[in-house]
Protein backbone atom coordinates (compact mmCIF):
# COMPACT_ATOMS: atom_id res chain seq x y z
CA UNK A 1 0.00 0.00 0.00
CA UNK A 2 1.28 3.56 -0.75
CA UNK A 3 0.28 5.22 1.77
CA UNK A 4 1.70 2.62 4.15
CA UNK A 5 5.31 3.40 2.36
CA UNK A 6 4.76 7.03 3.33
CA UNK A 7 3.40 7.19 6.74
CA UNK A 8 4.83 3.75 8.26
CA UNK A 9 7.23 5.73 10.99
CA UNK A 10 3.98 7.71 12.00
CA UNK A 11 2.36 4.20 12.08
CA UNK A 12 4.78 2.89 13.89
CA UNK A 13 4.99 5.56 16.65
CA UNK A 14 0.61 5.81 16.89
CA UNK A 15 0.62 1.89 18.07
CA UNK A 16 3.64 2.31 20.00
CA UNK A 17 2.15 5.28 22.31
CA UNK A 18 -1.26 3.65 21.45
CA UNK A 19 0.04 0.52 23.78
CA UNK A 20 2.19 2.42 26.30
CA UNK A 21 -1.18 4.76 27.14
CA UNK A 22 -3.52 1.98 27.50
CA UNK A 23 -0.51 -0.09 29.50
CA UNK A 24 0.86 2.32 32.01
CA UNK A 25 2.91 -0.35 33.75
CA UNK A 26 4.45 -1.37 30.65
CA UNK A 27 5.53 2.19 29.90
CA UNK A 28 7.22 2.06 33.42
CA UNK A 29 8.44 -1.21 33.21
CA UNK A 30 10.60 -0.11 29.75
CA UNK A 31 12.19 2.53 31.15
CA UNK A 32 12.85 0.41 34.05
CA UNK A 33 14.28 -1.76 31.29
CA UNK A 34 16.32 0.49 29.08
CA UNK A 35 17.77 2.92 31.44
CA UNK A 36 20.53 0.48 32.73
CA UNK A 37 20.43 -1.15 29.66
CA UNK A 38 21.63 1.89 27.53
CA UNK A 39 23.84 2.77 30.54
CA UNK A 40 26.68 -0.16 29.12
CA UNK A 41 27.43 2.73 26.71
CA UNK A 42 29.40 6.18 28.00
CA UNK A 43 27.31 8.87 29.02
CA UNK A 44 29.15 11.56 26.80
CA UNK A 45 28.08 9.71 24.03
CA UNK A 46 24.01 9.71 25.08
CA UNK A 47 24.44 13.53 25.71
CA UNK A 48 26.44 13.89 22.23
CA UNK A 49 23.24 12.76 20.54
CA UNK A 50 20.58 14.81 23.17
CA UNK A 51 22.28 17.92 21.46
CA UNK A 52 20.57 16.58 18.21
CA UNK A 53 17.08 17.10 20.23
CA UNK A 54 17.83 20.57 21.39
CA UNK A 55 15.52 23.48 19.68
CA UNK A 56 18.29 25.65 19.09
CA UNK A 57 20.34 23.52 17.38
CA UNK A 58 17.56 21.61 15.06
CA UNK A 59 16.42 24.83 14.24
CA UNK A 60 20.12 26.03 12.93
CA UNK A 61 20.41 22.71 11.08
CA UNK A 62 17.57 23.00 9.14
CA UNK A 63 17.90 26.92 8.11
CA UNK A 64 21.52 25.55 7.10
CA UNK A 65 19.69 23.67 4.83
CA UNK A 66 17.42 25.93 3.40
CA UNK A 67 20.70 27.41 1.94
CA UNK A 68 20.42 24.64 -0.35
CA UNK A 69 16.49 24.45 -1.05
CA UNK A 70 15.16 28.46 -0.03
CA UNK A 71 11.35 27.50 -0.55
CA UNK A 72 11.50 25.61 2.66
CA UNK A 73 12.04 28.48 4.88
CA UNK A 74 8.59 28.72 5.57
CA UNK A 75 7.83 25.71 6.77
CA UNK A 76 10.69 25.83 8.63
CA UNK A 77 9.05 28.80 10.44
CA UNK A 78 5.64 27.42 10.52
CA UNK A 79 7.08 23.68 11.57
CA UNK A 80 9.54 24.59 13.74
CA UNK A 81 6.84 27.55 16.02
CA UNK A 82 4.11 24.88 16.16
CA UNK A 83 5.79 22.13 17.46
CA UNK A 84 7.33 24.47 19.93
CA UNK A 85 4.17 25.80 20.83
CA UNK A 86 2.48 22.64 21.37
CA UNK A 87 5.17 21.14 23.46
CA UNK A 88 4.88 23.88 25.62
CA UNK A 89 1.27 23.66 26.35
CA UNK A 90 1.22 20.27 26.72
CA UNK A 91 4.01 19.91 28.99
CA UNK A 92 1.61 22.82 31.25
CA UNK A 93 -1.35 20.86 30.60
CA UNK A 94 -0.28 17.66 31.43
CA UNK A 95 2.36 18.39 33.87
CA UNK A 96 3.81 15.16 34.11
CA UNK A 97 6.45 14.46 36.57
CA UNK A 98 9.75 13.13 35.23
CA UNK A 99 10.99 9.68 35.99
CA UNK A 100 13.60 10.70 39.16
CA UNK A 101 10.79 12.69 40.76
CA UNK A 102 8.18 9.54 40.99
CA UNK A 103 10.95 6.13 41.04
CA UNK A 104 12.37 5.25 44.05
CA UNK A 105 15.81 6.66 44.82
CA UNK A 106 18.42 5.17 43.46
CA UNK A 107 16.68 3.68 40.73
CA UNK A 108 17.41 6.80 38.10
CA UNK A 109 20.98 7.39 37.44
CA UNK A 110 20.38 11.23 36.01
CA UNK A 111 23.45 11.86 33.53
CA UNK A 112 22.69 15.33 32.71
CA UNK A 113 20.63 17.96 34.55
CA UNK A 114 16.82 17.70 35.44
CA UNK A 115 14.57 19.71 33.69
CA UNK A 116 12.17 21.87 35.09
CA UNK A 117 9.04 21.47 33.19
CA UNK A 118 6.65 18.57 32.70
CA UNK A 119 8.01 15.23 30.57
CA UNK A 120 5.02 14.94 28.39
CA UNK A 121 5.58 15.45 25.79
CA UNK A 122 9.47 14.87 25.16
CA UNK A 123 10.54 17.80 23.09
CA UNK A 124 13.46 16.54 21.98
CA UNK A 125 11.55 13.87 20.13
CA UNK A 126 10.11 16.40 18.81
CA UNK A 127 12.86 18.33 17.81
CA UNK A 128 14.52 15.61 16.11
CA UNK A 129 11.29 13.71 14.62
CA UNK A 130 10.77 17.37 12.73
CA UNK A 131 14.35 17.66 11.83
CA UNK A 132 14.53 14.35 10.50
CA UNK A 133 11.02 14.88 8.53
CA UNK A 134 12.23 18.35 7.26
CA UNK A 135 15.73 16.51 5.70
CA UNK A 136 13.99 13.65 4.07
CA UNK A 137 10.71 14.82 2.75
CA UNK A 138 11.33 18.56 2.74
CA UNK A 139 14.70 18.76 1.13
CA UNK A 140 15.35 15.27 -0.16
CA UNK A 141 18.87 14.91 1.68
CA UNK A 142 18.92 10.51 1.94
CA UNK A 143 16.51 8.49 2.20
CA UNK A 144 14.77 7.41 5.64
CA UNK A 145 17.93 5.16 6.63
CA UNK A 146 20.10 8.23 6.66
CA UNK A 147 17.52 10.14 9.50
CA UNK A 148 15.60 7.96 11.19
CA UNK A 149 18.17 6.75 13.40
CA UNK A 150 19.36 9.43 14.48
CA UNK A 151 16.41 10.64 16.01
CA UNK A 152 15.63 7.08 17.14
CA UNK A 153 19.11 7.50 19.09
CA UNK A 154 17.65 11.24 20.22
CA UNK A 155 14.64 9.39 21.68
CA UNK A 156 16.94 6.47 23.63
CA UNK A 157 19.05 9.24 24.93
CA UNK A 158 16.54 10.69 26.59
CA UNK A 159 15.86 7.19 28.59
CA UNK A 160 19.36 6.95 29.10
CA UNK A 161 19.92 10.67 30.42
CA UNK A 162 16.82 9.72 33.00
CA UNK A 163 14.85 12.25 31.97
CA UNK A 164 11.60 10.85 30.06
CA UNK A 165 9.58 8.05 29.95
CA UNK A 166 8.72 5.91 26.93
CA UNK A 167 5.32 7.14 26.02
CA UNK A 168 6.91 10.81 26.43
CA UNK A 169 9.63 10.09 23.47
CA UNK A 170 6.67 8.04 20.52
CA UNK A 171 3.88 11.17 21.19
CA UNK A 172 6.62 13.63 20.81
CA UNK A 173 7.99 11.46 17.74
CA UNK A 174 4.42 11.64 16.41
CA UNK A 175 3.87 15.56 16.95
CA UNK A 176 7.13 16.36 15.75
CA UNK A 177 6.44 14.55 12.73
CA UNK A 178 3.22 15.75 12.04
CA UNK A 179 3.92 19.42 12.31
CA UNK A 180 6.77 19.03 10.33
CA UNK A 181 4.86 17.19 7.69
CA UNK A 182 1.77 19.82 7.56
CA UNK A 183 4.12 22.65 7.20
CA UNK A 184 6.42 21.05 4.21
CA UNK A 185 2.78 20.40 2.21
CA UNK A 186 0.50 23.58 3.63
CA UNK A 187 2.88 26.33 4.76
CA UNK A 188 3.78 28.31 0.88
CA UNK A 189 4.93 25.76 -0.42
CA UNK A 190 6.70 27.31 -3.36
CA UNK A 191 8.35 29.57 -1.19
CA UNK A 192 8.10 33.18 -0.58
CA UNK A 193 9.54 36.42 -2.47
CA UNK A 194 12.81 36.83 -2.32
CA UNK A 195 12.77 39.83 0.16
CA UNK A 196 10.40 38.52 2.88
CA UNK A 197 12.76 35.40 2.74
CA UNK A 198 15.45 37.26 3.24
CA UNK A 199 14.54 39.51 6.11
CA UNK A 200 12.74 36.18 8.05
CA UNK A 201 16.16 34.70 7.38
CA UNK A 202 18.04 37.62 9.39
CA UNK A 203 15.42 37.44 12.03
CA UNK A 204 16.28 33.80 12.26
CA UNK A 205 19.86 34.15 12.58
CA UNK A 206 19.55 37.54 15.00
CA UNK A 207 17.40 34.71 17.14
CA UNK A 208 19.71 32.14 17.00
CA UNK A 209 22.83 35.03 17.83
CA UNK A 210 20.56 35.79 21.03
CA UNK A 211 20.12 31.76 21.81
CA UNK A 212 24.56 31.46 21.35
CA UNK A 213 24.89 33.98 23.45
CA UNK A 214 22.55 32.94 26.60
CA UNK A 215 24.41 29.56 26.04
CA UNK A 216 27.50 30.10 26.47
CA UNK A 217 26.39 32.52 29.90
CA UNK A 218 25.20 29.43 31.16
CA UNK A 219 27.46 26.83 29.69
CA UNK A 220 28.44 25.32 33.46
CA UNK A 221 24.20 24.68 33.08
CA UNK A 222 24.52 21.97 29.86
CA UNK A 223 26.76 19.13 29.18
CA UNK A 224 28.70 19.79 25.77
CA UNK A 225 27.58 23.09 25.80
CA UNK A 226 30.76 23.38 23.12
CA UNK A 227 29.02 21.13 20.85
CA UNK A 228 25.91 23.30 20.63
CA UNK A 229 28.20 26.70 20.32
CA UNK A 230 29.78 24.69 17.37
CA UNK A 231 26.79 24.26 15.58
CA UNK A 232 25.34 27.65 16.45
CA UNK A 233 28.40 29.42 15.68
CA UNK A 234 29.27 27.77 12.56
CA UNK A 235 25.55 28.56 11.14
CA UNK A 236 25.73 32.10 12.26
CA UNK A 237 29.40 32.79 10.73
CA UNK A 238 27.82 31.39 7.40
CA UNK A 239 24.51 32.92 7.26
CA UNK A 240 25.86 36.28 8.39
CA UNK A 241 28.89 35.54 5.12
CA UNK A 242 26.29 34.89 2.65
CA UNK A 243 23.95 38.29 3.69
CA UNK A 244 27.16 40.53 3.93
CA UNK A 245 28.29 38.54 0.00
CA UNK A 246 25.01 39.34 -1.00
CA UNK A 247 25.22 42.99 -0.30
CA UNK A 248 28.05 44.19 -2.42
Amino acid sequence: MTWLRRFWPAVLLAVLSAALAAWPQANRQLFLFLHPLLHHLPAPLWRFFSVFGDWPTVLALMLAMCWREPRRLPALIAGGAAAIALAASLKAGFAVPRPPQVLPHGMVDLLDRLPGNGSFPSGHAMASAALATFAWRGIGWGRAAAWLPLAGLVMLSRIAIGVHWPLDLTVGALLGWGAMRLALRFAWPDGWPRDIARTAELILLVLLAGALAWLLGHRGVFAEYWLRATIAGGVLLVGFWRFARRGH
